[in-house]
């Protein structure tokens, strides 16, 4: 692949079709089009071309176009490259044949130029994801290489430091269990916010913010500040973003990898040339003296962000970080860029299959499966309260769930477009059809054994049940070996048969669809939307959880307000 341009490669012995096709193509200039018309040099001219597509007759002298099909998957770097049969011939059994050799589509030549370009389009998009996807699990593997390294590092360190006070050597130890604590996250939002209150908890802050970059923007989504929230406000939940320059503080440790500390963010020392951006103070009425802002470093020298910290023993005490402080920070920064790193490419693993879940379905954005994990995780936690769940489990279930979450309906990828994108109603046969995503999205997790892989398969595949237990697909155990063909006819669950975190997302998917505007509807008001929702408690909801939602109104708008579209 070459930037923007797609290479498409036709395979054909009839100079005529060439030429046709050819023309065709002419006017595209995002593709760069190579015939071959000699079958036997196929392999060959497909290995130097380099394409992103090849599109090839069957029926052609001296070699069977079945064979070439077999001959590109047994050939290193032709083997997933996606090719599209362009044959005159119609029966059911050469299709079928032809897919078992290896074809990705197939059209009967010579087919009409849109419909053509879209099947090029879409299988050269679902290919580059599926690269990208291998590419970011490479980035994933070194990373856990480094959390290995890193780890073996903080053992040898650990006997090598002395610290002076106890407490000192107590934050210490706290550190290094903390590493492999924070490498357990799943979950890039819920693994900041944990950060965090760590590095918080550290040097007793009483707050703080964590900055990432991207692009050339600093990002802040993460502010905790204990002396407001213990006020009732709500400012440490919104996000804020500024462009990446030398004139904040967070600005220029970000750009240049320096640590600041001053003793007033009020009164920086000139030679620093920064300034602290006192909105936040101005907003909540607090005042940030002691400062100290450190980047967020890999191993390898690349800056992913800035955690910034204020006021050691709180507002009032007026005492300034020590440089006991800073070095433990600076230790902290290291092992939470790790988790960081590591946690990033699961999230980008995660978002890569959301992207192609929604090529084949436009509903299925990345603001969308975000809003659904964030009011999922506000009514788990105020479930947890009532049920008396500890902290400590509490934290392992919000995490496995928000990814699982955003994974709910990947199963649509399974899905043919013409009933997956039809703009009516579905008729019988075809719904039954779109219910098989649920089965396809659990199979994706099984064979696996982590408790996100358990989460994620109970999400996936019963999330569509309903508490009168008229939902589909019922009783179905993921790991059991049903095809994704097989067209649900039981039953569905009922009640408490439900897995809770299915039941949680079920509600968190329905409030969002109704709440936010698609392509076939206008958003709804908030009114009409907790009205059709109280009206389905005891028949498509968990009566519960939807008396839990009637009490977190207002953390749903904070999450609806932090990933509009």
């Amino acid at each position: 692949m070459n930037g923007n341009v797609t290479k498409v490669l036709l395979v054909d012995d009839q100079a005529i079709v060439i030429e046709g096709m050819r023309r065709m193509l002419a006017d595209r200039p995002e593709l760069c089009f190579e015939a071959e018309q000699d079958p036997a040099a196929a392999v060959e001219a497909a290995r130097r071309f380099e394409p992103d597509v090849i599109l090839q007759d069957l029926v052609m002298p001296e070699v069977d176009g079945f064979d070439l099909l077999r001959a590109y998957r047994r050939t290193s770097g032709l083997a997933d490259v996606p090719v599209i049969v362009l044959s005159s011939r119609e029966e059911g059994a050469t299709k079928a044949e032809a897919f078992e050799r290896g074809a990705d589509d197939y059209l009967v030549k010579m087919p009409e130029s849109v419909e053509l370009l879209a099947r090029i389009r879409i299988h050269v998009e679902r290919r580059r994801a599926m690269l990208e996807q291998r590419r970011a699990r490479r980035r994933l593997e070194e990373a856990n290489r480094d959390i290995a390294r890193l780890n073996e590092q903080i053992e040898t360190e650990k006997e090598s430091i002395e610290l002076g006070a106890q407490r000192d050597r107590e934050r210490l130890a706290a550190i290094t269990t903390l590493g492999a604590d924070l490498n357990r996250y799943q979950d890039f939002e819920l693994l900041l916010d944990r950060i965090l209150l760590e590095a918080r908890t550290c040097c007793d802050a009483e707050a703080g913010a964590i900055y990432t970059i991207t692009g050339d923007r600093l990002e802040c989504n993460h502010i905790q500040n204990e002396k407001v929230e213990n006020r009732g406000d709500h400012f440490f939940t919104h996000r804020m973003s500024r462009s990446l320059s030398l004139e904040s503080v967070a600005g220029t440790v970000a750009l240049t990898g320096r640590a600041i500390r001053v003793e007033d963010a009020y009164s920086i020392p000139p030679e620093l040339d920064c300034s602290y951006d006192t909105g936040r103070d101005l907003a909540s009425g607090y005042r940030t003296k002691a400062l100290l802002s450190l980047p967020l470093r890999t191993r390898d020298g690349k800056i992913r962000g800035v955690l910034q910290l204020a006021n050691p023993g709180g507002e009032d005490a007026g005492l300034p970080f020590t440089d006991e402080d800073q070095q433990i920070i600076e230790h902290f920064a290291g092992l939470a860029t790790v988790a960081i790193e590591r946690t990033a490419m699961t999230r980008a693993l995660v978002m890569r299959m959301i992207a192609m879940a929604e090529v084949r379905d436009p509903t299925e954005t990345g603001t969308h499966v975000q809003r659904v994990a964030g009011y999922s995780t506000v009514l788990y936690d105020a479930w947890a309260v009532r049920h008396g769940v500890s902290d400590v489990e509490r934290e392992k279930n919000r995490d496995r769930l928000r990814t699982a979450a955003m994974l709910h309906d990947v199963g649509k990828v399974g899905i043919p477009d013409a009933i997956l994108k039809k703009p009516g109603r579905l008729d019988d046969a075809e719904f039954a059809h779109m219910q098989r995503h649920a089965v396809i999205g659990a199979r994706l997790f099984r064979g696996m054994r982590t408790d996100f892989d358990d989460v994620a398969r109970e999400v996936a595949l019963h999330h569509h049940e309903r508490w009168d237990g008229t939902g589909y697909p019922g009783p179905i155990e993921p790991d059991a070996a049903i095809e994704p063909s097989e067209t649900p006819t039981r039953a569905g669950l009922a009640g408490a048969e439900i897995p809770l975190f299915a039941r949680i997302v079920g509600l968190a998917d329905v409030y969002d669809a109704l709440s936010t505007a698609r392509a076939y509807k206008a958003s709804w008001p908030e009114d009409r939307v907790l009205e059709v929702i109280r009206e389905e408690s005891g028949k498509h909801f968990d009566p519960e959880l939807v008396e839990i939602l009637m009490e977190c109104v207002e953390d749903f708008r904070e999450v609806r307000a932090r990933y509009a579209d």
